[in-house]
């Protein structure tokens, strides 16, 4: 068999193992997948958050001022950036699903050691590694999620599953509060290592990426994969007017290995990955600027602390259901429509909670929450239709950790601005940066909605998604 019929045979099998994925209903199988996913990222935010929360005791323990305290927090989250970079590229080389139990193993051991830790020193290092792992786990899982959800429902399923941060974060402040005051903050650590669990389930309800394995050449694999989905989903394989085979749809079959990062930044794409990168850094400014400052930044408006956490807790409880609400809306909707209405409507929410007092204060919290952080989820799903699968992990890496540079700088920045008595305008920050990842989201111009990956990424690329998204001319009749 020559090698042009082979490839055309390899093609055809790839479309149709797609199609088997993208027919199949909401089932078993993808409601076991979601609950394992979605207790991944709720458990890697919890294990990210309660750091915050055992920060005071800790530097009493071992004598820690304030900057010092402030730069051992920067460590885990230096950790955090290189670990999104290093295994949202790594997933794109070894898999997806070796990378999830590589980076939950990880974050679950390392952070049990820092129980452990015996000076700053050794603190460091756990934290740093454990927050290594950690980094890399939420583009790992978000670009399983997108490649296992069926076009028509990847918004509302992945979307849901990155509700589970917000979630997380309720339930680090939970555990603070039950286990610091009464076992210290050693004790909280080692329930940190609870998320190993999850490796008990992973070879059953989480098996590796068919995309993926398509990409490698590994059909036979890929095949074996799907059978079995469809045979816990409905109990039986597709029959082929089910399937339906789909126009257009050519997978990502054995791509030409390249240094994916290199790619990002290829002619055609270099456009898109700098506008999603300034996306990024503009949420994550914002994001990590509240969630770390908040407290700071009411209490120097004459608001006692309490009341500041409870502004807190509003928009945390009102994040879990912006998060929610965005992923299907952008199903129903479209990708482009939403997420710019988050964004842009976003920095008016930021200005109004600059601005509001009494019990608007809350109502501004509340809807600030609803956009900050309940936007980011729906931006990772849409970042991971905008690239083809041999490169789809490092993007979605690369997307989350670039952000995570605004993480370093929000925080010292806004410092510096409540020191200098400019913490009246920390809130225009924010307001600022959504305004600006509002137009460079407009920008990419690419519309994704219901759209099988291949559909979007394969023959003529995004150019041609681009092409479709935008408006057809208007035709006048001849001689007008």
């Amino acid at each position: 068999m020559s090698d042009a019929s082979r490839r055309s045979d390899a093609s055809q099998i790839s479309a149709e193992l797609v199609a088997r994925l993208e027919r199949l209903p909401f089932s078993k199988w993808h409601r076991h997948f979601f609950i394992l996913a979605f207790f991944g990222i709720a458990l890697d935010a919890a294990d990210f958050a309660m750091f915050g929360a055992a920060l005071p005791p800790v530097a009493h323990e071992f004598g820690l001022g304030p900057a010092q305290a402030g730069l051992l927090a920067t460590v885990g989250l230096v950790g955090a950036f290189l670990g999104a970079l290093f295994w949202g590229t790594m997933s794109d080389y070894i898999g997806r699903r070796i990378s999830f139990q590589a980076t939950v193993g990880l974050f679950a051991l390392f952070t049990g050691l820092v129980a452990t830790s015996w000076n700053v020193l050794s603190l460091s290092v756990f934290r740093f590694l454990s927050n290594f792992g950690l980094g890399g786990e939420v583009p790992v899982t978000l670009t399983l999620s997108a490649e296992y959800s069926p076009g028509r429902i990847r918004g509302a399923m992945s979307g849901n599953i990155m509700a589970a941060f917000p979630v997380g974060l309720v339930l680090a402040a939970a555990l603070s509060l039950l286990i610091i005051p009464h076992w210290g903050w050693r004790a909280l650590f080692v329930v940190g290592v609870i998320p190993a669990l999850l490796l008990f389930f992973v070879r059953r309800y989480m098996p590796e990426s068919a995309r993926f394995l398509l990409s490698k050449g590994r059909i036979a694999e890929a095949e074996s994969i799907v059978a079995g989905i469809e045979q816990e989903a409905i109990g039986r394989a597709l029959t082929a007017d089910e399937i339906k085979s789909l126009s257009n749809v050519r997978a990502d079959v054995a791509a030409p290995g390249k240094v994916t990062v290199f790619e990002l930044l290829a002619p055609g794409r270099a456009k898109n990955t700098l506008l999603l990168w300034v996306v990024s850094f503009g949420f994550l400014w914002a994001s990590n600027g509240i969630l770390f400052m908040l407290p700071t930044i009411l209490t120097q408006r004459g608001i006692p602390l309490t009341a500041a956490i409870g502004f807190q807790l509003v928009q945390a409880l009102s994040a879990v259901i912006g998060y929610s609400a965005c992923g299907f809306l952008i199903d129903r909707y479209g990708r482009r429509p939403v997420l710019f209405l988050y964004y842009f409507v976003g920095a008016f929410f930021h200005l109004w909670f600059a601005m509001a007092s009494g019990m608007w204060l809350y109502a501004a919290a509340a809807a600030v929450g609803w956009v900050n952080p309940g936007v980011y989820g729906a931006t990772g799903i849409y970042v991971s239709e905008l690239h083809p699968t041999h490169l789809r992990a490092t993007a979605v890496g690369w997307f989350f950790g670039i952000g995570r540079i605004g993480s370093f700088l929000a925080p010292t920045v806004v410092g510096f601005m409540l020191a200098y008595g400019l913490g009246a305008y920390v809130l225009h920050t924010f307001a600022l940066a959504y305004l600006i990842s509002a137009i460079a989201l407009w920008l990419i111009g690419v519309e994704t909605k219901g759209r099988v990956l291949e559909q979007i990424t394969g023959e003529g690329g995004i150019a041609a998604a681009a092409e479709a998204t935008a408006p057809a001319p208007v035709m006048r009749p001849a001689g007008t």
